[in-house]
């Protein structure tokens, strides 16, 4: 733009004087009334157009300087009110102090509106203003912008650190009563272990680490909040108890995550799931010494790798906290335990089929035969697991398979019996 302005401002004199130049020519070689009237209007109208030139090209300069100031003082302007939103969530939802960091970012706002830009909730640039900002104005505020930035990221940064080791303790205290929660733990652990030492991390960096980190604790708060609502509704089941007073902390406690208030939503779970632990610990007891008792007759039946397995995980079933995942277990056990007894009357049937064969007599095989309607024990093991209480199953449960297996032992002893005796025969 300056080149063109400079070759205009050669160009139009020269003009000028060629112009001048012919007019003389003509007006001394012709003497004619036509050329002095035309170089009468000419020399005017270039004089006109060589100042309308000049005005526009002057206008146009103007024009563009302003837009690139302006440009430029809108993106320092955008930035700074992006650090203040970001700063107030970290005040207004992490509880992270940013007030320093605040404070100095109104030097900015302050210079920011020194240069025509007024920031009320939207930006407001003032043309009058603006024609009278240089350069280096804005140059000054937005080195300002930065300086002020980098000095209190390494800050901000430390405190984002120790807030989310806040958390993380938090999250420990809820796992060890009980909440199954160390998927979600682990993570949260690997986010800090990997931002280690490293304090020199920009402002929109932190933003996005911490709400990975919030999306994880609120997450993790979700997974207690159910695990709290399914362990009142066993207290509420299995143990008649009163739990009216720990489902409105359970809804408070849904209250305070969806908004952010992550403090207190731990210490309404932590006092639920202990509430609950104090009211399941003698049901807690008793249904894992059933179920116990219940494995270990099912090793006598079967070696099942699965009926070691279940025992194994009832057995690392601590606290009375993880009653749900206790019932599961023991659920699925009972269901074990039936099919594998069925599959011992099975073998009962094929062995005594196969003595029958054999036709002996009342002297070599004194016992009746079982029938197939003894099944029938099976299915009502089945109905006795869903209707009565455990103790009831393990009882009948021991009973027949002791009787099974008892009966197992001796036709299998009477077959060989029976098979050597018709061999010597």
């Amino acid at each position: 733009m300056k080149r063109y302005s400079i070759t205009v401002s050669i160009l139009v004199p020269l003009a000028f004087l060629a112009l001048i130049a012919i007019a003389i020519f003509i007006l001394f070689n012709t003497g004619s009334d036509l050329a002095i009237t035309i170089i009468l209007i000419f020399i005017p109208a270039m004089i006109g157009v060589s100042f309308l030139v000049r005005y526009l090209v002057a206008v146009r300069k103007r024009s563009v300087r302003e837009q690139v100031m302006e440009r430029d003082i809108r993106a320092i302007a955008n930035r700074y009110m992006e650090e203040m939103r970001i700063l107030r969530d970290f005040e207004e939802k992490y509880r992270i102090s940013t007030k320093e960091f605040r404070t100095d970012l109104e030097k900015v706002k302050d210079g920011l509106s020194e240069l025509g830009c007024k920031i009320t909730g939207q930006l407001r640039m003032n043309s009058a203003q603006l024609r009278r900002v240089v350069f280096a104005d804005v140059e000054w505020v937005d080195k300002m912008l930065h300086e002020i930035t980098e000095r209190h990221e390494m800050v901000l940064c430390s405190r984002l650190k120790d807030r989310c080791s806040e958390y993380l303790i938090a999250l420990r205290e809820l796992r060890k009563v009980g909440l199954d929660i160390s998927p979600q733990i682990e993570q949260m652990e690997k986010k800090l272990e990997d931002m280690g030492l490293d304090i020199e991390k920009e402002l929109l960096e932190l933003a996005m680490f911490m709400n990975e980190v919030i999306s994880l604790i609120e997450e993790s708060l979700w997974i207690c909040v159910k695990s709290a609502m399914e362990l009142e509704a066993i207290a509420r089941e299995r143990v008649n108890a009163d739990t009216a007073r720990v489902r409105t902390d359970i809804k408070l406690a849904e209250h305070s995550i969806e908004h952010g208030n992550y403090d207190n939503a731990v210490e309404l779970l932590k006092n639920v799931v202990v509430q609950l632990s104090a009211m399941l610990s003698d049901e807690f007891e008793r249904y894992k010494a059933d179920v116990l008792v219940l494995a270990g007759v099912a090793a006598e039946i079967s070696d099942d790798a699965e009926v070691k397995e279940l025992k194994d995980r009832i057995e690392g079933c601590m606290l009375p906290s993880q009653m749900p995942k206790l019932l599961s277990y023991g659920d699925s056990l009972m269901k074990l335990t039936v099919a594998l007894l069925e599959k011992l009357y099975k073998q009962i049937f094929e062995l005594e089929t196969e003595i029958q064969a054999e036709n002996p007599g009342t002297d070599a095989y004194p016992v009746e035969y079982w029938s197939r309607d003894k099944l029938s024990e099976v299915e009502e093991l089945r109905a006795i697991a869903k209707e009565e209480s455990t103790d009831v199953f393990v009882r009948k449960y021991r009973l027949l398979a002791s009787d099974a297996l008892s009966r197992l032992s001796y036709d299998s002893e009477r077959l060989k019996y029976i098979r050597s005796d018709s061999a010597r025969s």
